[in-house]
């Protein structure tokens, strides 16, 4: 194991990946996102956000900006939902404003 953890690359470390290479075992990351949305879809957008597991939204307004958390086990389920979430239909931005992970 010792030689495996020497060949990993410092990418591999940063994007939470591990000896089992499905990320760091026990880690708990929350992340602050802010969503922008065109207005007249605002609805439906935050119907989508609300089925993401882990993610709880906190705030919007008419504009069609959107205050969230989003909670994951790894840094790429992070990265993985904030795609996602850019490719919902309505979905203008999505901005990492907050992460802290354990």
């Amino acid at each position: 194991m010792a030689r495996e953890q020497a060949s990993w690359s410092r990418r591999d470390l940063l994007g939470g990946r591990s000896a089992s290479g499905s990320g760091a075992g026990g880690e708990h990351h929350v992340s602050g996102l802010v969503v922008h949305a065109r207005p007249e879809r605002l609805t439906a957008v935050l119907a989508s956000l609300r089925a993401i597991p882990g993610l709880d939204v906190h705030g919007d307004s008419p504009a069609g900006k959107v205050v969230a958390t989003l909670e994951t086990e790894t840094q790429d389920d992070v990265v993985r939902r904030l795609g996602e979430i850019g490719e919902l239909p309505g979905v203008l931005s999505t901005a990492l404003v907050y992460h802290r992970f354990e």
